[in-house]
């Protein structure tokens, strides 16, 4: 019977933020067993409830919509390592398990007794993968961060927006996703070196590294790099100008909602005006060359924008890939939970969750041919297998766990 990709591989996360439990994310999705360190106080029941909304439920403690999308296919073990005990627990887990992914700020394992070359002589073929905003290393490492942060020194924000007005960052969690993409990556390789191996490794991952190498950076950055030339922001549309066909990049309105194009290059052109029936237009003095467009391009975009006012989001879509140009309809979160080429593709996953009933959670966006997909679980409650992780891994008897629960020590 094929097994799941990262079958076998236990992985013990003591994290907060978004990149080291979405590193750890992408891990559970493959397979393997990720067991969430979480401390028993109120500071565990904040992480839970860092960021979004509450999910109500009749629990005390509710779980915000993010924590539950973060955490899917992981155990739940709550245990003080602020405690020499708990500290003891957390290395002893650790001589059986392949992975350590933590986020604390540089220096905190150490401080508690945890830091890699502390677990490697328990566990040489132990891999430790540190997330944190600037490294481990570096003028910055001890510096408090926001997405905004990271984002504006890594880069990323230098020619975002319009001239006369502030840079601007992308919306949502960019830098802290990618950065936790990049660290499974990492981790995965390093992994593989474990089991060839036997000797394990400490990853070193800055967010603001990610971000000041995310390949959508690095384009923009080339020029610079190479010749000195600067990518300074420009007006929306004509900044494409020389490259693509500014009087349609971007988003615009139609019958019912809206659609975004990047048609690539002049080459694009004949498509264009054949798409929406204008073929006179290859032929116009206004219009013959990819300079006059740019010049004129308040003209030709009311005559882009009269076609797509008599056409629906749908028919677009058709359009454009009939003409054989980039651009699709923008999907509100209704559209996409129920559209037709994610539902074929089962990329959204039911699953069940004690308190909160039925969720529906994005899946990996990837398959594989020949190892099965991972069941699927929901977030897990605080705690919810720390007797799990002591009895099965550890061997303690009923009575050494009752005894650690009263002194405050797990829960």
């Amino acid at each position: 019977m094929p097994l799941l990709a990262l079958e076998g591989i236990r992985v013990l996360e003591v994290t907060d933020g978004i990149a080291g439990p979405y590193c750890a994310k992408m891990l559970a999705d493959l397979g393997a067993e990720v067991m969430k360190i979480e401390r028993l106080d109120a500071v565990s029941m904040t992480q839970r409830q860092w960021a979004g909304e509450r999910v109500e439920t009749s629990l005390t403690v509710e779980d915000t919509a993010l924590f539950l999308h973060l955490n899917t296919n992981k155990k739940s073990v709550a245990v003080d390592l602020e405690s020499a005990d708990g500290q003891s627990l957390f290395r002893k887990l650790a001589t059986q398990s392949s992975i350590v992914v933590e986020s604390l700020a540089p220096g905190r394992m150490e401080s508690l007794g945890l830091s890699y070359n502390s677990l490697k002589d328990l566990n040489p073929s132990l891999v430790m993968t540190s997330v944190t905003p600037y490294g481990q290393t570096g003028p910055y490492k001890d510096y408090q961060y926001t997405e905004l942060t990271v984002f504006a020194t890594g880069g990323g924000m230098h020619r975002e927006g319009i001239p006369e007005r502030h840079p601007l960052k992308y919306g949502g969690e960019i830098a802290q996703y990618f950065a936790g993409t990049a660290a499974a990556s990492a981790t995965m390789g390093a992994s593989v070196g474990a089991l060839m191996t036997g000797q394990g490794d400490w990853l070193d991952v800055s967010i603001m590294e990610c971000m000041a190498g995310h390949p959508h950076q690095i384009g923009r950055r080339a020029p610079f790099a190479y010749n000195g030339e600067l990518d300074p922001r420009r007006e929306p549309r004509t900044s494409a100008a020389g490259g693509r066909e500014p009087y349609a990049v971007g988003t615009f309105q139609c019958k019912d909602g809206h659609v975004s194009f990047l048609p690539l290059g002049p080459r694009m052109w004949p498509n264009i005006a054949r798409m929406i029936g204008k073929t006179e237009l290859m032929d116009d003095p206004r219009f013959n060359s990819p300079e006059l467009r740019t010049d004129n391009r308040i003209e030709l975009e009311a005559i882009f924008q009269e076609w797509l006012d008599r056409h629906t989001r749908a028919e677009v879509f058709e359009a454009t890939n009939n003409a054989g140009i980039p651009g699709g309809p923008v999907l509100t979160p209704t559209d996409v939970m129920n559209d037709e080429h994610f539902q074929e593709r089962g990329f959204f996953r039911e699953l069940e969750h004690p308190e909160h009933g039925a969720l529906s959670y994005p899946g990996v966006p990837f398959g594989f041919s020949e190892v099965d997909d991972v069941p699927g679980h929901a977030a897990p409650a605080l705690g919810e297998h720390t007797v799990e992780a002591l009895s099965e891994i550890l061997g303690m008897d009923e009575a050494k766990i009752g005894s650690l629960r009263e002194a405050g020590i797990v829960s």
